[in-house]
């Protein structure tokens, strides 16, 4: 079997694994081939050195690692008969111990008394007496290494009552990695020979990596493990960027400042532009000059003018004879941006227009032709502008708003589909993928700081269920003052973990606030039909709804000035990217406003920290910056955007190992001018 079929073999073959629990990696973890689950690494480790059982009583609740014989072995049935204990006596120079099992009591049957055995698990006591309740335990013999480091993979409580546990998946990657190097082209060296060399000892094999990252003998074999594959890890996506970037070149650069532009900005601009947005523009059309493709983010939080600089950069296009579209993630964006678009430049005469999922077939087939011919100079939509039959005469601009909501692919099509337009993403929260990207060089950044005139910060509030009284307080203050609300639920029905849903929700709200009017509480969600989402969002809109009771179908899109306050149910189930954005659906006004985070006390740390951050941090690059350190990069050579397990390097622990990685790539690249005929 070659070395491509043998990583891409599927886990269904693998030894140790049946078909219910392979749909379930598959399902749960994106694990499909021996590949897959060879990069699988562990989230940590768990260290536990060997002691003796005289001075366990320092350890209560604490794993530990015991060597021992066991002596007594004994069944305990209850009286229902259906229940049994099984309580086995481990014994070593210093005392006794019992080893509990309430469960799989047939564990000890191929254990005969007397035999030397590891045990680890977590120390309790029950009436004084040191207990250690399922323990994991191993004969051995006089020649054994006794392990002391456990690998701790990234599985959730739901695998594990399906028997998913960190044991299962270490043993199907052992079972994994012996198939793989039985096979002479089972497994390439990631790295050349000379740069090896030059590391010395700081770099080891790719098999010897893969072992040590999941079966780690030391500490110090560990870190190696972990070194070698962050280097290669960048090193080849390092290499990769700088090919991608070298080879799309062309000439499609804008070389001139026409009338469009220039009518607009000295007779019709509504303001002055910030210092921010002055200096965006110059990065932007800095770009536009080059024979390359512009590949830029514009970052800035909600209200600080971004999409002024869209339509300044859309006139550059119109001037040298390019048409631009602006790719929007839902209807109700799209048609915001129509709307502000076509009244901006109504006085200079554009041809503008709109296309979504509700435009008609006759007014789709004009429009189509329309953009083929060059009539339309700007065309707004939804994800329809990535069809294959949308084809534009020649264009070479394309912005993509609020990026985070569109898939790798979709954002990539929209280019590939017309020949390399210019690229300008907005956003006012990067998403950890596009970050990573910044940092390597592949997407440059532009950033509007500044907030407008009169705007204040949203103040982030976190409580806890239990004083949801004080929450429904400042939701009735700001109602009574005249403001409006969001409340925002993870789902809409049956809640992941239980968590409260929206229909739920939805009937606590109506009786919480029964001195409102029934129809001044709004339901929105994407099962509802579009007329029923037109008809609460105008209702909205036109301020007869009090309190939207909503997902996060509003993350973007609905510009509501006098929305207050978003309150946001069961916070530390969201993601700290999309947290920071649903907090910018308010503050839109002059009146101060509020994102309060509520939660259950029971959460986990992972959710408490992005709650913690949120209640702390403002700025939505720092936030980006945040996430990243919390979920990784992505995949950021193919289309897995979400942090999950695929990058393994870290771009802000690691960073002297990126610094050395990029001072060899260059070494390299000096060597091996050609670099752009290497496969990544």
């Amino acid at each position: 079997m070659s070395y491509n079929n043998i990583l891409q073999k599927s886990l269904k073959y693998l030894k140790g694994l049946n078909s219910k629990k392979n749909f379930l990696l598959k399902k749960e973890l994106n694990l499909y081939t021996y590949e897959d689950l060879i990069l699988f690494y562990p989230k940590g480790y768990l260290i536990v050195s060997l002691k003796r059982i005289s001075e366990l009583s320092n350890y209560n609740n604490s794993f530990v690692q015991i060597i021992g014989k066991i002596i007594k072995i004994k069944e305990i049935i209850k009286k229902n008969k259906k229940e049994k204990i099984l309580i086995a006596l481990l014994k070593d120079n210093t005392g006794y111990i019992e080893l509990v099992w309430f469960k799989k009591i047939n564990i000890l049957k191929s254990f005969k008394k007397n035999i030397i055995v590891t045990v680890l698990g977590r120390l309790t006591k029950f009436q004084d007496k040191n207990q250690i309740i399922h323990p994991k335990i191993k004969k051995i013999n006089s020649k054994d290494k006794i392990n002391s480091i456990y690998p701790i993979y990234k599985i959730s409580e739901n695998l594990k009552k399906k028997g998913i546990k960190n044991n299962f998946i270490n043993k199907l990657v052992y079972n994994a990695i012996k198939e793989l190097f039985n096979n002479k082209n089972g497994l390439k060296e990631f790295i050349f020979k000379n740069i090896v060399n030059e590391k010395n000892n700081k770099l080891i094999s790719k098999k010897e990596a893969i072992i040590q990252i999941h079966f780690p003998k030391s500490i110090d074999k560990l870190q190696k493990a972990k070194y070698s594959l962050k280097f290669e890890e960048f090193f080849w996506l390092r290499l990769f960027f700088l090919r991608k970037k070298n080879i799309i070149v062309y000439k499609k650069n804008f070389l001139k400042i026409g009338n469009n532009f220039k009518s607009f900005y000295k007779n019709y601009l509504p303001f002055n532009l910030t210092v921010d947005q002055k200096n965006a523009l110059k990065e932007i059309w800095s770009d536009l000059k080059k024979p390359i493709q512009m590949n830029r983010l514009l970052q800035g939080d909600v209200g600080s003018g971004k999409t002024i600089i869209a339509i300044l950069t859309i006139l550059l296009a119109l001037d040298n004879g390019f048409q631009s579209c602006l790719m929007a993630p839902t209807e109700v964006l799209a048609i915001q941006h129509y709307n502000y678009i076509n009244k901006m430049l109504s006085k200079i005469g554009i041809n503008i227009a709109l296309l979504t999922g509700s435009t008609s077939s006759s007014n789709r087939k004009k429009i189509h032709q329309m953009i083929l011919d060059g009539k339309i100079s700007i065309l707004i939509g939804t994800h329809t502008l990535i069809q294959k039959n949308i084809i534009f005469k020649n264009l070479g601009l394309a912005i993509i708003d609020e990026q985070q909501r569109f898939g790798v692919e979709q954002r990539e099509a929209i280019y590939k589909n017309n020949k390399f337009p210019h690229i300008l993403i907005m956003t006012a929260t990067p998403i950890p993928r596009t970050l990573a990207k910044v940092i390597h060089q592949n997407l440059n950044i532009s950033i509007i700081k500044k907030l407008p005139i009169g705007r204040k910060p949203i103040k982030t509030l976190h409580f806890w269920n239990e004083n949801k009284e004080k929450v429904f307080k400042i939701i009735n203050d700001q109602i009574t003052k005249g403001r409006q609300i969001y409340i925002v639920y993870p789902t809409i029905n049956k809640g992941k973990n239980q968590y409260k849903n929206l229909l739920i929700g939805y009937q606590e709200i109506i009786k919480k606030f029964h001195h409102l009017n029934k129809n001044q509480i709004g339901i929105l969600h994407g099962k509802m039909n579009p007329k029923e989402k037109k008809l609460q969002i105008n209702n909205f809109f036109q301020g007869k709804t009090k309190i939207m009771v909503t997902t996060t179908i509003i993350e973007v899109g609905i510009d509501i000035p006098n929305v207050s306050v978003i309150l946001i149910e069961n916070a530390n189930v969201f993601g700290l990217s999309q947290l920071h954005q649903l907090r910018g659906r308010v503050g839109r006004g002059i009146h101060q406003s509020y994102c309060i985070l509520l939660s259950e006390k029971k959460i986990n740390s992972d959710g408490y920290i992005r709650i913690n951050k949120m209640c702390r941090i403002n700025d939505g690059l720092e936030i980006a910056k945040e996430d990243l350190k919390l979920r990784g990069g992505g995949n950021l050579t193919g289309t897995q955007q979400s942090g999950k397990n695929y990058l393994f390097i870290n771009f802000f622990k690691d960073y002297n190992l990126i610094k050395e990685v990029i001072y060899t790539t260059n070494k390299f690249l000096e060597k091996n001018s050609n670099y752009t005929k290497l496969q990544s």
